[in-house]
């Protein structure tokens, strides 16, 4: 494989990862392919010498390990922190202001705010449903269209725009 391919394998990983629960998806489907298996945390475990295996947690964390054949032999042990700091919708997001539908967001870890003006905004994330029989199912929901955007205000409607003032990350 050349570092090209490299490159675009690791680029259209991060396309299609937009969230912890989108990258562990991805990453279990790998280990998958690799003929790892996946461990369920709640049940008691039965392992062999060099097997591969894998343990998720609310399918946005994810462990791989590859057993060591004999007790001289290396544990191979890979953990990913797959979260970033984004903005996330708040729960029940829609809201009326002056005659415009708007989505309530919070900010999630240590978020740069400035870079999230005037760009075009897609939602991803999990959703939980119900079906008839009451189980409830987590899903992927991943719009890579544009459906919002954060506006900045004309410069004559703030004309302290740059003079460093800090932005609320809450309005």
């Amino acid at each position: 494989m050349t570092q090209d391919d490299r490159i675009e394998r690791l680029l259209d990983f991060l396309r299609r990862s937009p969230t912890p629960w989108h990258a562990v998806a991805r990453m279990a489907e790998r280990l998958d392919a690799a003929g790892f298996r996946r461990l369920d945390e709640r049940e008691t475990w039965r392992l062999m010498p060099g097997e591969r295996v894998y343990v998720t947690r609310n399918d946005s964390s994810i462990i791989a390990l590859q057993l060591p054949t004999d007790p001289l032999s290396a544990l191979r042990l890979i953990g990913a922190h797959t979260d970033s700091p984004g903005l996330r919708l708040k729960p029940n997001a829609a809201q009326l202001s002056g005659g415009w539908l708007q989505l309530g967001v919070e900010v999630y870890g240590g978020a740069l705010l400035a870079p999230w003006f005037d760009r075009d905004l897609g939602i991803a994330g999990r959703v939980h449903v119900r079906h008839a029989d009451g189980r409830v199912e987590g899903l992927l929901l991943h719009l890579d269209e544009p459906v919002a955007i954060i506006p900045s205000l004309a410069i004559h409607l703030d004309r302290e725009v740059n003079a460093g003032r800090p932005i609320n990350a809450q309005t």
